[in-house]
């Protein structure tokens, strides 16, 4: 039974690498600009259905996934990829949180400018580990879950799509890592 959970195991892993491979070759060969399909995307809505996803994985090691998005927040992107991003960033949050850490997601606007923010109460990161995101297949040494180190790569390359901003930094209310993901401020019609 132990090998089968451990062969099982080592399929989940292969396949979620080979679809952030897959997903980081699509974003390089897009265009530097928003494509055709760039949309109006309500990031409280994909935020809320990621969370949601995400919250049986929480629940299985003892975290708190908490979500605050009081209002529609709306940013021009692909909804895909826009849900590739939340979820690259709130899956981090949880593999590199210890068992029973907290785990919060902020979608708003501030000065019309729209954000989602994830903010975790794990060890952090060092300046020289942060400097390094984004190299693909970094991974910061000494965690023991599972991962690639490609969803920065893909969190970046999506930001930049779109003319995001992605900032990383101590969590003031957490302790941990907190990471804000900031759109252009929205054109009035």
């Amino acid at each position: 039974l132990h090998a089968l959970q451990s062969t099982l195991a080592g399929c989940d892993r292969a396949t979620r690498l080979v679809e952030q491979l897959l997903t980081l070759a699509r974003l390089e060969a897009a265009p530097a600009s928003p494509s055709a399909s760039a949309t109006t995307v309500d990031l409280r809505m994909v935020a809320r259905r990621v969370a949601a996803d995400l919250a049986p994985l929480a629940l299985a090691h003892h975290q708190t996934l908490e979500l605050e998005a009081p209002t529609p927040t709306l940013v021009v992107g692909d909804d895909m990829l826009v849900s590739v991003l939340v979820r690259n960033l709130i899956d981090n949050a949880m593999r590199y949180s210890p068992d029973g850490a907290k785990i919060w997601v902020s979608v708003a606007a501030q000065f019309g400018q729209p954000y989602l923010r994830v903010e975790d109460s794990g060890p952090g990161m060092t300046e020289q580990e942060i400097a390094r995101l984004g190299e693909r297949f970094f991974r910061v040494l000494g965690h023991e879950r599972p991962g690639s180190g490609l969803g920065w790569s893909i969190v970046k390359r999506i930001g930049n799509l779109f003319g995001a901003q992605v900032q990383v930094s101590r969590s003031h209310r957490l302790g941990g890592l907190a990471v804000s993901v900031r759109w252009p401020l929205q054109p009035t019609a």
